[in-house]
């Protein structure tokens, strides 16, 4: 009997043992959307009280940011309203196209597919017929978050005075290219540079790589 009980007991402990182990989790991948690369046209003006661009810092920051946001190689930003030789401008502007991948939603669909015949009719023209299948053409996506963080000096692309830029962007860019802010903000002091101005997180859609 002695060793009947000793052998229940023995068996008890394990269990309870077994059962204290939290279980692994299995890491899961991230959830994918069928997407379509949909071409932008944009307008961007600039205004800002703390810091002012040249037509040629402009374009350049502007091209950074569509880098970081993943638009597809070969967009184009053109400034305007330029009348200075040299030096920051007061209130430049740029023409920006750029493609980017958005959710294939019926709404987007239907924008594309009422757009058909303008984009034939463009692509016939430079001789692409490809480009009107491709413009619909789908492919799974998944969302990529991208973090922006300022800093007063160093070898950064952002710094503490573009904070007016992104801000600016954050209102007139984002919504129309796809972009999310999930968390921070630019908080800009007009004729104040601040520490840490821009602590920014932004999601949007990454074609999902081929295996």
């Amino acid at each position: 009997m002695r060793r009947t009980w000793a052998a229940l007991l023995a068996v008890a402990s394990t269990v309870l043992a077994t059962s204290e182990v939290p279980a692994q989790e299995v890491p899961t991948a991230p959830a994918t959307v069928n997407a379509v690369w949909v071409e932008r046209e944009l307008g961007f003006n600039y205004s800002g009280f703390t810091s002012y661009y040249s037509c040629d810092g402009l374009r350049a920051k502007l091209e950074w940011l569509l880098g970081e946001l993943g638009a597809r190689p070969g967009f184009q930003v053109s400034t305007r309203g330029c009348v200075r030789l040299s030096g920051p401008e007061l209130m430049p502007g740029a023409r920006i196209v750029a493609t980017v991948p958005l959710e294939a939603t019926p709404e987007l669909l239907a924008e594309l597919a009422s757009d058909a015949s303008r984009r034939e009719l463009a692509a016939r023209a430079k001789g692409a017929a490809a480009a009107t299948t491709e413009a619909t053409a789908q492919f799974p996506a998944r969302v990529r978050r991208i973090e922006f963080r300022s800093a007063r000096t160093g070898p950064g692309e952002l710094q503490d005075g573009d904070c007016e830029f992104m801000e600016q962007a954050r209102r007139q860019l984002f919504p129309k290219l796809g972009v999310r802010v999930v968390q921070g903000q630019a908080s800009c002091t007009p004729n104040q540079l601040t520490l840490g101005a821009v602590q920014m997180t932004v999601e949007m859609l990454e074609p999902v790589p081929a295996s």
